[in-house]
């Protein structure tokens, strides 16, 4: 597997010129189609990034 099938909240902020916060909260009311966040018992939350659905949102390619 030459790619990660996910990436990180940070990432995909730089990639788009938003703050990880605007990634974080779109994720969270589900307004963003290319990943999920799910608030675990402690209160905290974990976010899930599929990689090929950010960077078609993006308008980027593989690679690209």
């Amino acid at each position: 597997m030459a790619h990660k099938l996910t990436i990180s909240v940070e990432d995909a902020a730089k990639i788009i010129e938003k703050n990880p916060q605007y990634i974080r909260y779109g994720l969270r009311q589900n307004r963003l189609p290319f990943g999920s966040a799910v608030q675990k018992p402690n209160g905290r939350w974990s976010y899930n990034i599929i990689r090929s659905k950010f960077l078609e949102y993006a308008g980027l390619e593989e690679g690209g």
